[in-house]
């Protein structure tokens, strides 16, 4: 079941990924939506604790057990900080990040789908 979550997280990621190398201004409306408001700001919170605990849990069934928990503990410090930095420095971040040229955006998408496909990869 654990690993399953991973691999729906992956699945999640490489959609995003996707999404933002194919059409990065649909991206960006996206990502101000989300963080539009303060609950966006929890429910990344929640995807990150989420994320973190599926990792750790299945990192031992995995190909790269060391990695996947690594990067499940990196996740679980992510949350703390999302809920640290709160809506409107997050806000913040996201415009400043918006106003980066597509070509950086696409670069993100890129990096969100080879790290999607890296977690299916290690999890299947």
């Amino acid at each position: 079941m654990i690993r399953l979550t991973v691999a729906l997280f992956g699945i999640l990621i490489v959609s995003f990924g996707t999404f933002g190398l194919v059409k990065p201004a649909g991206f960006i409306r996206f990502a101000r939506d989300f963080w539009a408001t303060p609950q966006g700001v929890n429910y990344a919170a929640a995807l990150r604790l989420a994320l973190g605990f599926a990792l750790v849990l299945a990192a031992d069934q995995s190909a790269y057990p060391r990695t996947l928990a690594a990067l499940g503990y990196l996740s679980l410090a992510g949350a703390g900080i999302v809920l640290l930095l709160g809506h409107a420095r997050l806000s913040q971040i996201v415009e400043w990040w918006a106003q980066r040229p597509e070509s950086v955006i696409r670069l993100w998408g890129l990096i969100a789908l080879a790290f999607g496909f890296f977690l299916l990869s290690a999890i299947l």
